[in-house]
């Protein structure tokens, strides 16, 4: 098995913030971030993890 790296594109819906994120496949569908912009965090929930806008507090957009 190849563990493989890439970076997602962030953009906010409301405020039209850009920044990145940087992903690292650990085991088939487990993905540990490595970084995410400074615009950006990281919101956990029930169904996982995922990123946010952290002035508007909104779900970014791929």
């Amino acid at each position: 098995m190849t563990n493989s790296s890439w970076t997602e594109i962030l953009r906010c819906p409301k405020c039209r913030r850009t920044g990145h994120a940087e992903l690292f496949e650990i085991a088939p569908f487990r993905n540990r971030i490595l970084k995410v912009s400074e615009d950006f965090e990281i919101r956990t929930d029930e169904r996982g993890s995922d990123f946010q806008c952290r002035s508007c507090k909104l779900p970014a957009l791929p």
